[in-house]
């Protein structure tokens, strides 16, 4: 009878536990940009879509944020969405709010949207505890194609030009 029990149990959890994994269309996440609109993985359509999750205190997140930001031009397309999704502030556990989205973006000079992340939907795609820096490519159908946790810029534009299809 336990056992019965224990499988009841793990069949309601292991779906919480999931991820979304290559190949499988993204969920219908929504985030919240600096305007306090939101922005959805549907209106994403059409469009090659890089996901950079991220935290503010994170020190790997800034270096990333940093050349991504310095090498945009490199890689600007205009079927191409980058958007940075913070977790948290500067400080462990402190909210993503709209100031610090700001700043975010200010900071790195951030050439392209920031969002928060609200209820840390990275872990849509990565099982913690590590998962930021992380990104996530969705291709013009919402389909995952690339997820890595800590993926080098040259990695990512590498993705992005071949879902594109440029050179």
């Amino acid at each position: 009878m336990k056992l019965k029990v224990w499988l009841f149990g793990l069949m309601w959890v292991l779906p919480a536990l999931a991820v979304v994994e290559i190949g499988e269309k993204a969920p219908e996440l929504c985030w919240k940009k600096t305007d306090s609109k939101e922005l959805c993985v549907k209106e994403l359509k059409d469009k090659v879509s890089v996901l950079v999750y991220s935290t503010g205190w994170c020190p790997g997140c800034q270096d990333e944020m940093s050349e991504l930001s310095a090498r945009y031009p490199e890689i600007k397309h205009s079927a191409l969405k980058i958007i940075s999704l913070s977790a948290e502030g500067f400080k462990h556990g402190q909210g993503a709010d709209e100031e610090f989205l700001k700043a975010w973006q200010k900071k790195y000079n951030i050439p392209f949207e920031v969002a928060a992340s609200p209820n840390n939907a990275g872990k849509e795609f990565f099982n913690p505890p590590y998962y930021i820096p992380a990104t996530v490519i969705l291709d013009r159908s919402g389909v995952v194609r690339f997820k890595k946790v800590d993926a080098s810029v040259d990695e990512i534009f590498q993705q992005v030009k071949k879902l594109l299809q440029v050179k």
